[in-house]
């Protein structure tokens, strides 16, 4: 399995999100979590490490990137979840979408303890 990143710009419910994303991965095959130092990891930098880091068969499929940047959320939009793909790249629409219809549907989920 290749690697998945994960970073955050420091706002709000960072330390909230952090460990269910990675709990939830590691459950679900997930071997190894990339990320900045407590977590903290621009938008920039995130993009640079997926496209750099590693030979091919090393590098992150995709990053998930927890900032309320273009994309408000929570109480009082002041958090979000990005998704960028394994060229560094915000996630297509398309995809984002998909990704937000199934989340409709989730009855349960797996976690490691």
């Amino acid at each position: 399995h290749r690697p998945r990143q994960q970073g955050c710009d420091g706002r709000y419910f960072k330390d909230e999100v952090i460990q269910p994303i990675i709990k939830m991965g590691v459950a679900n095959g997930v071997k190894r979590f990339w990320m900045g130092q407590d977590g903290l990891l621009s938008t920039p930098a995130v993009s640079a490490v997926i496209r750099e880091r590693g030979p091919t068969w090393q590098k992150a499929f995709g990053a998930f990137i927890l900032t309320a940047s273009h994309n408000p959320g929570g109480p009082e939009e002041d958090f979000g979840i990005k998704y960028n793909c394994e060229n560094g790249g915000p996630a297509p629409e398309k995809l984002t979408n998909t990704i937000y219809d199934n989340t409709t549907t989730i009855k349960d989920y797996k976690m490691c303890t």
